[in-house]
């Protein structure tokens, strides 16, 4: 019966994080409306408070301070809930933990991550192309595609943070708490990608996870997989912003070629630093 509790248990971050969401959302609208009220009519003495506030929440940094908030709050509760209900380490031994070629690996994973999820969009793409148009409008909508301060500060830094903590640290090890790892993975990958919210993001977000799942379990450390998802988001943030790729053939083969050898190198790299983290502990 202990398995079957652990096992509905781990939904439960996923609908924490929900009503976390919603509180940010309410406290960003409740400060708006407060701050408007008292300063905005001499600020902007010909529009009325409704069109003030109906201007200032469809603005992106308004949404992105959302984010942010949420993503903060939600860093600091599950930090709190990982390290009291899991064992949470958030200071491991370095030489335990860390070596420098799974550090590498990881380097190696995130073009090679970039350019798989490029390619899983593209495969979308041919199935279903209403599913890009909306994906496509929810980005332009959203604002994440132009590049702020404070959508750097979320999409890099604390987006990253908050997402591992809620799926890799809290969901992941309540699942493993009643079924095998591998299934473990899989469900905190399906959650990961719903929480996403749209199909195409969904899907490569699905993807994405396991391999995040993967590296945070064989590593032994949150932050291995911390790490690979704030370097996957800033190069979707950042560098691809400055990587011009021809559409031709010739160029398609070229990134699968380099897709295929950094995801293999990556691993391979990421593998013997733990084999030989490992065999320095049983000797140790």
């Amino acid at each position: 019966m202990k398995k079957v509790g652990y096992f509905f248990f781990a939904f439960v971050p996923f609908l924490a994080v929900q009503a976390i969401q919603i509180v940010a959302l309410c406290f960003m609208i409740g400060s708006s409306v407060i701050t408007e009220s008292l300063v905005g009519h001499s600020l902007f003495p010909s529009r009325s408070i409704s069109d003030r506030l109906n201007t200032l929440w469809l603005t992106t940094d308004f949404n992105m301070m959302i984010m942010l908030l949420y993503s903060i709050i939600t860093i600091i509760i599950f930090s709190l809930w990982y390290y009291a209900g899991f064992g949470g380490n958030f200071l491991p031994s370095p030489k335990k933990t860390f070596h420098p070629l799974m550090i590498l690996g990881i380097l190696f994973l995130v073009p090679g991550a970039q350019f798989a999820a490029n390619y899983i969009v593209m495969g979308i793409s041919f199935v279903r192309p209403d599913w890009i148009s909306e994906y496509e409008q929810l980005f332009e909508t959203s604002g994440i595609t132009t590049v702020t301060v404070i959508t750097f500060i979320y999409s890099v830094i604390t987006g990253p943070i908050c997402e591992e903590l809620i799926f890799r640290g809290m969901t992941m090890n309540a699942f493993k708490k009643a079924i095998p790892f591998w299934a473990a993975n899989i469900m905190q990958a399906i959650l990961f990608g719903i929480f996403h919210m749209n199909w195409v993001q969904g899907i490569y977000a699905f993807a994405l996870g396991l391999l995040l799942g993967y590296v945070c379990e064989k590593g032994n450390s949150i932050y291995y997989s911390i790490g690979l998802h704030i370097l996957f988001n800033f190069w979707g943030t950042v560098v691809s912003q400055f990587l011009i790729i021809d559409d031709t053939v010739a160029a398609a083969v070229m990134i699968l070629i380099i897709t295929i050898v950094s995801l293999a190198v990556g691993f391979v790299l990421f593998e013997s630093g733990r084999r030989i983290l490992r065999r320095k502990s049983v000797t140790a």
